[in-house]
């Protein structure tokens, strides 16, 4: 019975929210971002605000590989730019 409850439960919530995202989840997801990367690491994206740089994004990463699936980076934000960022 409580399985049953689950999986409707499962299913009313994909209707409402839309279908979870399947991804790293390791990953902070942010909009129009698409990163891939060249060696076994981290990458990630850092936008630099009244001269500090913050890491918004962080995934582990496999070589040739993109961080995130289907994405493109939008360049009008000049104060956004691809690094690799340091893990804490």
């Amino acid at each position: 019975m409580m399985t049953r409850v689950f999986i409707a439960m499962f299913f009313l919530l994909a209707l409402t929210e839309g279908w979870p995202r399947l991804t790293d989840s390791d990953c902070e997801l942010g909009r129009n971002m698409h990163i891939t990367c060249k060696q076994l690491d981290q990458c990630g994206v850092i936008e630099k605000k009244d001269g500090q740089l913050t890491c918004k994004l962080r995934c582990k990463c496999k070589p040739g590989k993109r961080c995130l699936r289907k994405e493109n980076i939008d360049w009008s934000d000049i104060t956004t730019r691809i690094y690799h960022c340091p893990w804490p």
